[in-house]
Parts: C-alpha cells; sequence; structure tokens
C-alpha cells in the first residue's frame, strides 16, 4: 500500500473508494476521505439486492482520526491484507 499517495489524495480533497472481501459472500466497500482537518474511513457491506432498502446495509461504520498513522493502522486492523490501489 502507497501510503504516501494515498495521504496526498486525501490531502488534496479527493476521495478514495476501494472494496475488501471478507468471505465469499462478504464484500465490504471502503471509503476514505479528509474533512475538517480529519481523516475519514466509513465501510459497510451489502446484504441483500436492493441499495435504496438501508437495512440490507450491514456492519456500517463512519470513523474519524486527527493523525493520518492510526486511520491507515485502523485500516490494516480492520481489514487485514488490503491493498488500496490509485
Amino acid at each position: 500500500m502507497d501510503t504516501k499517495r494515498i495521504f496526498k489524495r486525501l490531502k488534496n480533497g479527493k476521495s478514495i473508494e476501494t472494496f475488501y472481501r471478507n468471505s465469499i459472500d462478504i464484500t465490504y466497500t471502503i471509503r476514505l476521505g479528509y474533512e475538517n482537518n480529519q481523516f475519514t474511513l466509513h465501510f459497510c457491506y451489502l446484504d441483500g439486492n436492493d441499495v435504496f432498502d438501508e437495512t440490507n446495509y450491514k456492519d456500517e461504520s463512519t470513523e474519524t482520526f486527527y493523525d493520518f498513522d492510526e486511520l491507515i493502522m485502523a485500516i490494516q486492523l480492520k481489514f487485514p491484507g488490503i491493498e488500496i490501489k490509485l
């Protein structure tokens, strides 16, 4: 994972969206952003076919970090082996 490129992209106001396959049936959507001097990590997975039905989104969470290294550490702990490609 190229953390320098991720940092630059987020600091320049561009978000990052990537996916992480946890099992055959579960693929997380992960969104990273930077807003109001905070890095954000939002993730969830879809359990169903209707993207407009909010009850189909499972394990949804948003976390904020003031420190970029804490963001990277949280990503690696929650999604081991993830590779974010830009």
